[in-house]
């Protein structure tokens, strides 16, 4: 690969994650609404059950999603290392996002502010699900 190449490769994941977080917020407004609706209405155990599910579901994608972020910048700065010669740019890339070897093991709480995030909504939701108003 060339120093092109790995910036299109950067381009195309970062867009493609940008297409599933989109989404993922969606989704999250729609657990939102969900969420208040359940306390309108003070709904029984089951609908807060299934409220509580759908929302860890979109809480855990949106952990997957910041993990695969962070590996899609790190791959990248990995491929400009392992590259002879390369750009100023490149060489700012690779010293912004290191340059060790390149672990795909890394679970959906490896990045502390995208886990410290999500643990907020996570404590919003299941406030407003299973709490009295």
């Amino acid at each position: 690969m060339n120093e092109y190449q790995l910036w299109t490769a950067l381009n195309g994941g970062l867009t493609q994650n940008a297409l599933f977080q989109a989404g993922t917020f969606f989704l999250l407004w729609v657990a939102f609404r969900a969420a208040n609706q359940i306390r309108i209405e003070d709904s029984g155990v089951l609908n807060k059950t299934l409220v509580s599910l759908f929302s860890l579901g979109i809480i855990f994608n949106g952990l997957t999603l910041g993990a695969a972020f962070l590996s899609i910048l790190e791959s990248t700065a990995y491929g400009f290392d392992e590259l002879e010669v390369i750009s100023a740019g490149a060489q700012n890339f690779v010293e912004t996002f290191g340059t060790g070897s390149v672990s795909f093991d890394a679970g959906p709480f490896s990045n502390p502010i995208n886990t410290g995030w999500w643990a907020v909504i996570t404590v919003m939701l299941f406030g407003r699900i299973w709490t009295k108003a």
